[in-house]
């Protein structure tokens, strides 16, 4: 006969025996009911096990809670300070594996395997070859994929799946989300992969769910994304990018087959992830602007300055040629609605006035090409000009240095000095423009007298101009007359003329001919 135990401890490890007790407490009839019932089968299982040397008898482990069913209810008593010794013998039939002293970390696990769970650790394990060792029924991860299909039916596989294999990231038996080995999904994957650092994480990233993005196993997906290949996995996140570029008719090339061109997928050092400050990044593969950004002698501030290329593209896609942000002389405004000190120290004037509320625009300014005249990422010529163009009020003529306008306007408007139809500023065939420019001597530029963006006046005309770079606005004068017009400019008496022969009084002289005296005797340049 067994002793009686004495403890809590040993009662918990006493075999239950239901039919024996309820037989003490109703009597001999109920006794023999319930043996019939099921006395014999406890029977069969009750035998006399001798001590081992090495280890314990196996009826302790008789009966125990099943761990799915009855957690311990506190800590204490999980038996970890006390486990019991590793058994020395076979277990009977219906042995648990997780007692409060064995294998208790399981039934205190936040996640069992599903086996595990119900009890039947033989799903996996074999029977005891002896010394209470188990032997998997499959070797390595045969004995996963024999239930978990995966990493054969897809393109692409996590390299972790053959080598360290499935109990690289999980625990075959219990453990926390996913059975994993490690507390988090980030924590197993920097088991492998190196922890990017940056300034700019990418929020899946800073929040450590590795598994936003990519599938832990297989997937037909290089670097096992989720949503597809490339940008059709950034736009599962980034829906109105994706818009934009589906329905925009200018498209940057990258941006619509691979984010990661330009973006890092983790973290950066740079705004929005970029893995190069945007100007550097751009010309990477701009490289001909890169040759004639650094090759300006005129730098335009705005490529180096702000967000630099993205002050005027759209690094995605846009509605507009050269993916602006908006139509040119609105992102020319953006800046230069306000005085705005030049690189050679001049102050470029508010030029709000002058390209917005004009009845009379310059043409590419009408169409809002600014860069038709100016060279916007940098230039070789003065105030941006994409060719050479008089900066002062008077220039000596050379056809050379008025290159700008006459890529589009015919040079013969200031080469010849008779004509009947290259021009309406002509005095009968005396053709003006050719008498106020074409001269050796302080030749008269364009914008001595028209307003190069626009005006109010018909043909650009100017109301007045800054005389040869001053303070002074010199007033121009101009009246139009049906056969020709008067000019009462600061810089010479009032003169008319008539594009037809006849009319009107005598052919006045010409700038230059005739020009205001002052009592000295020196020709006057109109200064007051």
């Amino acid at each position: 006969m067994k002793p009686r135990p004495t403890t809590l401890r040993q009662l918990d490890r006493r075999p239950v025996r239901r039919g024996r007790v309820m037989a003490w407490a109703v009597g001999g009839t109920l006794l023999v009911a319930l043996l019939a019932a099921g006395g014999c089968k406890e029977k069969k299982t009750e035998k006399t096990t001798p001590q081992g040397t090495s280890g314990e008898s196996a009826m302790r482990y008789v009966d125990a809670p099943n761990p799915s069913l009855v957690k311990p209810a506190t800590p204490p008593f999980i038996g970890a300070d006390h486990p019991a010794p590793r058994p020395s013998e076979a277990l009977p039939e219906g042995t648990t594996c997780i007692t409060p002293e064995c294998h208790a970390n399981f039934g205190l696990a936040d996640r069992l395997h599903g086996p595990l769970a119900a009890g039947d650790c033989f799903s996996c394990h074999a029977a005891d070859t002896g010394g209470h060792v188990y032997p998997l029924l499959r070797q390595g991860n045969e004995t996963c994929s024999f239930c978990h299909q995966t990493g054969n039916s897809q393109l692409h596989k996590h390299a972790a799946l053959d080598e360290p294999g499935c109990t690289g990231c999980h625990d075959p038996h219990a453990g926390r989300k996913f059975l994993l080995n490690k507390s988090t999904i980030e924590e197993t994957c920097l088991e492998c992969h190196v922890l990017d650092e940056g300034k700019h994480p990418h929020g899946p990233y800073a929040a450590g769910e590795c598994a936003a993005c990519h599938q832990p196993h297989e997937s037909n997906n290089a670097h096992l994304l989720r949503g597809g290949d490339a940008a059709e996995h950034c736009f599962t996140c980034h829906t109105d990018t994706k818009y934009i570029i589906a329905n925009a008719p200018f498209v940057h090339d990258p941006a619509k087959q691979d984010c990661t061109t330009c973006h890092s997928a983790h973290t950066s050092d740079f705004e929005y992830h970029l893995k190069q400050p945007i100007e550097k990044l751009c010309l990477d593969c701009h490289t001909g602007l890169g040759e004639a950004i650094n090759g300006a002698t005129t730098p335009h501030a705005a490529v180096f300055t702000g967000e630099s290329c993205a002050n005027c593209h759209d690094p995605h896609a846009s509605g507009r040629p050269k993916l602006l942000r908006d139509r040119q002389t609105t992102l020319c405004l953006s800046c230069h609605s306000q005085p705005v000190k030049a690189a050679d120290g001049r102050t470029i004037p508010d030029m709000t006035a002058s390209v917005s509320g004009r009845r009379f625009l310059h043409g590419p300014v009408e169409t809002g090409d600014c860069s038709a005249c100016h060279n916007v990422h940098g230039s070789t010529h003065d105030r941006l000009l994409k060719q050479e163009f008089p900066s002062g009020f008077y220039a000596n003529f050379d056809l050379a240095d008025y290159a700008l306008c006459f890529s589009c306007h015919p040079k013969d408007l200031v080469t010849s000095e008779k004509t009947t139809s290259l021009t309406d500023f002509r005095d009968g065939d005396r053709n003006l423009h050719f008498l106020h420019v074409n001269r050796d001597e302080k030749g008269r530029s364009c914008k001595t007298c028209h307003a190069i963006h626009g005006s109010d006046l018909e043909r650009h005309l100017a109301s007045e101009v800054p005389f040869e770079n001053s303070q002074w606005m010199m007033p121009i004068g101009f009246e139009r007359m049906e056969d020709g017009g008067k000019c009462t400019p600061g810089c010479h008496v009032a003169m008319t003329y008539h594009r037809t022969p006849g009319e009107g009084p005598e052919p006045t002289p010409a700038p230059g001919e005739q020009p205001t005296t002052g009592d000295d005797g020196k020709e006057s340049g109109g200064q007051p």
